[in-house]
């Protein structure tokens, strides 16, 4: 009978280690947003440069909304420079802004000082408001809003030219 306990165990426990080791079938980084087929929630505030910034100005053109930090590391550099391709490539007919996560100025500065700097506006969100309207759990996440200003997708963790690819067509800009 002992023989067969012991023959028994890894029957049952090496299929349950597989389940909690590779998830329950779920991709972590699809979390379903309540602003999916929503107007996006509204932007406004100072840009990393001084400047203002108003989400109005997306408005009429499809667009992303990135929400990053300096402290985001791998994740955050390692989409970044997808995110540069992605201006070089599509600056005229996509609108961008970058939105901080708990973060500082100075933070942003040297991440960009290091990794490349952006044409397109970063705003400070010192009081998280923002990453609140847009339930944000945590940098890199990404919204992707229609020129009607729709929210069309959200993405979790660092962004790849693959997933830019498959989104930018949901957003109606071919890849």
């Amino acid at each position: 009978m002992r023989l067969l306990r012991w023959l028994a165990l890894p029957v049952v426990l090496v299929p349950l280690a597989w389940v909690l080791f590779t998830g329950p079938g779920t991709d972590p980084r699809v979390i379903p947003s309540p602003l999916v087929g929503k107007p996006m929630p509204a932007i406004a505030g100072t840009t990393l440069d001084g400047g203002s910034f108003s989400s109005s100005e997306l408005l009429g053109k499809p667009a992303i909304v990135n929400f990053w930090a300096s402290y985001c590391i791998p994740s955050c550099v390692d989409e970044h420079p997808v995110l540069l391709d992605l201006a070089k490539r599509h600056g005229s007919e996509l609108g961008m802004v970058g939105v901080l996560v708990n973060d500082t100025r100075d933070g942003a500065r040297g991440f960009l000082g290091r990794y490349g700097e952006v044409s397109w506006p970063t705003v400070l969100n010192a009081s998280s408001a923002i990453s609140i309207d847009y339930g944000v759990t945590g940098p890199p996440e990404t919204f992707f809003v229609d020129a009607r200003g729709i929210v069309v997708a959200r993405h979790v963790g660092p962004l790849t030219r693959a997933i830019l690819d498959d989104q930018l067509a949901a957003i109606g800009i071919a890849p």
